[in-house]
């Protein structure tokens, strides 16, 4: 490693040499000014390349005039134009958006192409063979035939076409079939069975109907060969190919058979008529192929089926309206947008008049592929109508004349009986400039007959009746403390101390009847506290006013039940109750019946949950994260190291000598009990425990008078990788020692000895030196270009 490290430094070197010896032989000042500033901007570029780190160039961004770009987003770099286009009945307004990518004008990305739901359905493994014969059904090797005969003989007769198209009819003998219908062929069998059989009729159908072979092709969702039955049309294959792809026309459908084209199939007039006369039967070797979709446009808006429109034969825009439907009754047609692509990199937008009520002036002009139509509704504007709103019966719109006033307006909506707000109601009226005028209207006085305020309403004008609560702030009380349900309640006139407890749930059981507490607030902010003894009749009938907040205390060092858990190595484990607010450890242990005989006390765990909340609410593991060192990874992202690993619950551990506990008779190390201790007493253990960087770890048998070197040695001694130094030795108590003289410690029974792994940092001086000699040539690089210049 060392040898690879001195040859990489040596080779760095060299080329370092052999540069700066050409660098030293090129003489900038002989150089023209346009050399010495290309020379000065590709070293810039190099060290620009060089810094570690990403780089943010701000776009350009030019926000556009609202006024000038009807349509445009503000942020888009395109240049708008308007211009009026002459020649023309109806000026339209021309705009040009020079862009790359999607128009951002109109959103058509959710419209799919008309006719593509007619494929979206389940589809079927094979056509179905019940489909009615038809007349023109021509029969083939395969077919199998029903003949039925009734009168003066009565046979029937289930017959199978041969590959040679012939059948075998018994007393008649081989009869053609194939090439014929149904009606001809039983025409010619009843002309044959008369020479046998007289008075008698006769009946030919299908039996089992053959299957051929036809191939579906082009732009085919799933294209390939199928074998299908020989009733099935060409509908029927388009559907079990999954109908065209987006890229497949939907109105050229063509049916080859022997090289040429027997039927071309226009699903749309299918689809918008029901027509299907193009849908001819197939037969074997046919071919379906679906080319690629010819012009499409798109509509959307106020028309009753928006979607993507192939066009064949229909040109114009009132063309593509009748496809969609026509307009929706609220449409307005004297204003239809219209996008075009007018060049590679630009679009614009047309306005169209397509009012059929005015033919001549109707911009009915030609479309072309990747045409858009938006269609716009009717400005939404009421005429002679004026509005109700609030506690009425019938709030709403009504009809409006020159003499239409206020009072007019509430009786025909019809004041509620209850809760309406008589001093004030507002009318709210728009001017012709669109500004919004509020009017104070006193409705008590219009009851009253007063025609002053009794306002002649315009057209527009909205009314709006309030109610008491609308006008009115909410009022509360409030009450915290021992009740069930504490928080804040609407207050009531003549509303008690005790009416506000009962709505609170009543009190909880160690609420304080004697120490209840009302903080009040007078009119100018003064707090005044009254003490209330709500046991008598008198304090709970104490009147509540507006805002009053009532504290329920707590009896003095009340709690329901405080409870330990005992458990281990005791007579009787188990949960306990403290009976006493100072009961200790030893005492508890006493209750218990003391210890066992195989109890080892000095590994008696004894956690204590309130410690780990305290520190919790003192947000000690966020102040221990927030203190851990920053140091940068191979990839330059920042991490904060993880010396220390926070555990709540190892935190709860409360280190204690239970020996010296048991043997003082509670005199010196004990602890007075808090509710949810827990104390677990174990048995006595087998031996001392080795673990880490040794070479077997395991658990060694205790020896009196051992230290702690001696058990590393019985289980294998160190490894090359242990790290003697971070030798560390945990008591049974929880106690521990590490550092210089931890081997030399005595092992007592239960003790752990962990031994740790060294910590490896590597350091890639190779690339630690090249940095520096990069930096180095860099800055030497400048000071010898800007020494010449």
């Amino acid at each position: 490693m060392r040898l690879r490290f001195i040859c990489i430094t040596a080779v760095i070197v060299l080329v370092c040499l052999n540069w700066f010896s050409k660098a030293m032989a090129l003489d900038v000042s002989k150089l023209d000014e346009a050399s010495k500033a290309e020379l000065l901007k590709k070293f810039a570029a190099t060290k620009a390349n060089e810094t570690p780190g990403n780089s943010y160039q701000t776009p350009d961004i030019y926000e556009n005039d609202s006024s000038a770009t009807v349509g445009v987003p503000v942020g888009d770099t395109g240049t708008v134009d308007r211009e009026v286009r002459h020649g023309e009945q109806s000026s339209r307004e021309l705009v040009r958006h020079e862009r790359t990518g999607e128009s951002q004008l109109t959103e058509f990305t959710d419209l799919a192409p008309f006719g593509a739901e007619l494929f979206r359905g389940p589809n079927e493994e094979a056509p179905p063979n019940d489909i009615a014969s038809a007349s023109d059904y021509i029969l083939g090797p395969g077919d199998n035939l029903v003949v039925s005969m009734w009168g003066r003989v009565e046979n029937e007769y289930a017959l199978t076409i041969d590959r040679e198209g012939k059948l075998f009819v018994p007393k008649v003998g081989e009869v053609i079939a194939w090439g014929k219908t149904l009606e001809e062929f039983e025409d010619d069998l009843k002309r044959k069975l008369t020479s046998v059989y007289s008075e008698f009729e006769l009946s030919v159908s299908l039996g089992k109907i053959r299957s051929i072979r036809i191939y579906v092709t082009g732009e085919a969702r799933r294209p390939g060969a199928y074998t299908v039955s020989s009733l099935t049309s060409l509908l029927n294959a388009l559907y079990l190919a999954g109908g065209p792809t987006e890229r497949g026309s939907m109105r050229k459908v063509r049916l080859m058979r022997n090289g040429g084209i027997i039927a071309e199939l226009d699903l749309y007039r299918f689809l918008l008529h029901g027509d299907n006369s193009s849908d001819v039967r197939l037969e074997s070797g046919d071919a379906i192929f679906i080319p690629i979709v010819g012009s499409r446009v798109a509509i959307r808006g106020k028309v009753r089926r928006e979607a993507i429109y192939e066009l064949k034969g229909e040109q114009t825009a009132l063309d593509l309206l009748a496809l969609a439907g026509d307009a929706e009754p609220d449409a307005y047609l004297g204003r239809v947008m219209l996008e075009r692509i007018a060049g590679r990199d630009e679009w614009e937008v047309l306005d169209l008049n397509l009012s059929v009520s005015i033919p001549e002036t109707a911009d009915n002009i030609e479309l072309f592929d990747g045409d858009r139509l938006t269609v716009f509704s009717v400005f939404e504007e009421k005429r002679n109508m004026v509005a109700v709103f609030g506690l009425v019966k019938h709030p709403g719109y009504f009809e409006r004349n020159d003499s239409t006033r206020v009072s007019d307006l509430l009786k025909r909506a019809k004041l509620q009986p209850y809760d309406v707000n008589y001093d004030r109601a507002n009318l709210y009226r728009r001017h012709s400039d669109w500004r919004m005028e509020i009017i104070a209207v006193d409705v008590s006085q219009i009851q009253n007959g007063s025609e002053q305020d009794d306002i002649l309403m315009q057209d527009g004008d909205s009314l709006h009746i309030y109610s008491m609560a609308d006008v009115a702030w909410d009022r509360y009380v409030y009450i915290e403390g021992e009740v069930k349900q504490p928080g804040r309640y609407p207050h009531y006139d003549n509303m008690t101390i005790e009416d506000l407890v009962f709505l609170a749930g009543s009190f909880d059981r160690g609420a304080s009847m004697l120490r209840t507490e009302l903080a009040r607030i007078d009119s100018v902010g003064a707090v005044s506290l009254i003490d209330v003894d709500i046991r008598g009749t008198e304090g709970r009938a104490l009147l509540l006013q507006e805002d009053d907040r009532v504290y329920v205390r707590r009896i003095p060092q009340w709690q329901l039940h405080r409870t330990v858990l005992l458990e281990g190595e005791v007579q009787y484990p188990g949960e306990y109750v403290l009976s006493e607010r100072d009961e200790t450890l030893y005492g508890l242990v006493q209750r218990a019946g003391g210890l066992t005989d195989l109890a080892f006390p000095l590994g008696t765990i004894f956690e204590r949950r309130s410690i780990g909340e305290n520190l919790e609410r003192l947000k000690i593991p966020s102040l221990l994260e927030k203190s851990s060192p920053i140091e940068r990874d191979s990839l330059g992202n920042i991490r904060r190291l993880a010396l220390f690993e926070y555990d709540a619950q190892a935190m709860n551990r409360i280190v204690l000598d239970m020996n010296e506990l048991v043997s003082s008779n509670g005199a010196r190390g004990d602890i007075v009990l808090e509710p949810g201790d827990r104390i677990f007493v174990p048995p006595r253990p087998s031996g001392i425990c080795v673990l880490g960087a040794v070479g077997s770890n395991g658990t060694i048998g205790f020896r009196e008078n051992e230290k702690v070197k001696y058990y590393v040695r019985r289980a294998g001694n160190f490894t090359r990788q242990a790290d003697k130094d971070g030798l560390r030795l945990i008591k049974a108590n929880g106690e521990v020692f590490s550092g210089g003289g931890t081997s030399k410690r005595y092992a007592e029974m239960g003790d752990v000895i962990v031994v740790p792994t060294k910590i490896h940092r590597d350091r890639n001086w190779g690339n630690t030196l090249t940095k520096v000699l990069t930096t180095t040539t860099g800055v030497l690089t400048s000071v010898l270009i800007i020494s010449k210049l």
